[in-house]
């Protein structure tokens, strides 16, 4: 995966998301990210710690901790990653739980 990105002419360009307001209308009990995020990228299960680790190596900005929970029958985890104008974007993998 390559992803590009662009650096804003000026700081008055820059308006990164704020979090979403939360909602009580998903299928589940989950209402909602904690954090904003401005782009999010699904990987795969298996791929996620690997691939945090490498931007980690590299020099990557991680605002927060990598969130982790559940919501209906899957289980998540959500690393957040800040670039030079502090966009967010969020890696994300899910996998169903069986049992």
């Amino acid at each position: 995966m390559i992803v590009i990105l662009q650096q804003a002419n000026s700081h008055e360009d820059v308006r990164p998301n704020a979090p979403s307001k939360k909602r009580s209308d998903y299928p589940t009990e989950w209402e909602g990210p904690e954090y904003g995020w401005d782009t999010f990228i699904h990987v795969g299960w298996n791929d996620i710690d690997k691939l945090t680790e490498e931007i980690r190596n590299k020099g990557g900005l991680f605002p927060n901790e990598p969130v982790s929970g559940s919501h209906g029958n899957w289980e998540f985890k959500n690393v957040y990653i800040q670039d030079p104008d502090k966009y967010t974007i969020v890696l994300g993998a899910m996998k169903e739980i069986i049992g």
